[in-house]
């Protein structure tokens, strides 16, 4: 498990080895525990990377709670929120009576990403599913004070972590370093815990990706290192990364941008073209891209000690002639992605005909897909031949039209 991400293999699964912020620990127990009158649910709020989900997850683990969770990737609609929340607060399951199981726990993270028309009654939902819970709820956010979370705040209580102190955090690069055989230097690993002001989950991951096997750390390896940005958005990155003037400015943005690895990869390669005109450029910048995606490839889930050769790669495809730089507008969200929302439905229904010729035929939706779709719109288009086969396939109208006029796929 040696190239597993350490951030993951390291969390904690009990509640004592949460570090930091004892007070708000204390009080999430008894909140817990129903060692006093309290509210029906409890609002953790702080920095990002500080324990709130770590300490959720130990907690639950360690009293024996399933967790039901709704994260950011969720939408928090009203009928998103009804649909998995009351299920899992209204009812008690046969396994509560179980010595495993307490029964549930429903944990919301990020509830202040809650926003737009796809949340639409979101909090109104949440409110009204925390008046009749019979189970513990616990949301999480790093930004406690924005004016649409103030009715939900009313029903919660309120627990407030901070940053996780420097001390602390040497002592759990300390102990990782131990348990991975890595010689250090002490100062290094005090100039990654200052730089990660107070963010654990950032402090191993600096740590991970500075360290090699059989190699002592030194500072010296923790000289690319700035302090921490923690909310650089997709076009704070973007806009920094196009107008660096050097591999060593572009390598400290990409380190401490939290944008998703792939969709960064995805969005500089399309606003490369904007960015350089001069094809010599341009073909110059895709070959350090492509390098960087080969590597990011070579990751899969496991391999995360690679992650800084994507980061070199994508360093020194950003400083391929800085001086060139003009500003210009972005392309985001990546293409592929808006590519993919408008041709669903045209997928959805090549999907539909692939698997009724799969039943039929006995074969894969792919083989359907790639060897038989071609010839049945080829048949189709012949007026003699398309009504048995309709009937044998059992297509609809709309399917006929979509192979008759399909042009590639």
């Amino acid at each position: 498990m040696k190239n597993d991400l350490w951030v993951e293999k390291y969390r904690p699964t009990t509640i004592k080895d949460v570090i930091g912020n004892e007070e708000a620990k204390t009080l999430f127990i008894e909140w817990l525990e129903n060692k006093r009158p309290t509210k029906k649910a409890v609002l953790l709020y702080g920095p990002p990377g500080v324990g709130k989900t770590t300490l959720v997850n130990a907690a639950a683990n360690e009293y024996k709670f399933r967790i039901v969770e709704m994260n950011a990737s969720d939408t928090r609609s009203e009928k998103a929120v009804n649909r998995i929340a009351n299920p899992a607060t209204a009812f008690t399951g046969l396994d509560k009576f179980s010595s495993e199981i307490k029964g549930n726990m429903l944990f919301m993270d990020e509830v202040d990403g809650i926003a737009g028309n796809e949340d639409r009654g979101g909090v109104n939902a949440i409110m009204k599913i925390i008046e009749n819970t019979r189970t513990p709820i616990i949301m999480a956010a790093n930004d406690s004070d924005l004016e649409k979370l103030r009715p939900l705040k009313k029903l919660c209580l309120l627990i407030r972590f901070q940053q996780t102190r420097i001390p602390l955090i040497i002592m759990a690069l300390k102990k990782i370093c131990e348990q991975e055989h890595i010689k250090y230097e002490f100062e290094a690993l005090e100039k990654i815990a200052t730089n990660s002001q107070g963010d654990v989950r950032s402090a191993i991951n600096d740590l991970q990706g500075l360290s090699e096997e059989g190699k002592t750390l030194t500072e010296q390896d923790t000289l690319a290192i700035g302090l921490r940005n923690k909310d650089i958005s997709m076009y704070d990155t973007l806009k920094g990364y196009f107008a660096t003037k050097n591999i060593a400015e572009a390598a400290t943005l990409l380190n401490f941008s939290n944008v998703e690895y792939d969709d960064l990869l995805i969005t500089i390669g399309d606003n490369m073209p904007r960015r350089h005109t001069n094809p010599d450029n341009l073909a110059e910048a895709y070959d350090y891209l492509s390098q960087a995606d080969v590597f990011r490839g070579r990751i899969g889930t496991e391999n995360w000690h690679l992650l800084k050769y994507v980061y070199n790669n994508l360093a020194q495809a950003a400083a391929v002639n800085p001086e060139s730089y003009k500003p210009f507008e972005f392309i985001s969200p990546p293409i592929r992605i808006i590519t993919l929302f408008w041709t669903k439905n045209k997928r959805t229904m090549l999907t539909s005909i692939c698997t009724k010729i799969g039943t039929q035929c006995h074969i894969s939706k792919y083989e359907a897909k790639m060897i038989f779709v071609p010839y049945l719109r080829l048949m189709l288009q012949q007026k003699k031949k398309a009504p048995p086969l309709i009937e044998w396939l059992k297509l609809t109208p709309e399917e006929v039209t979509f192979l008759t006029s399909l042009k590639m796929f």
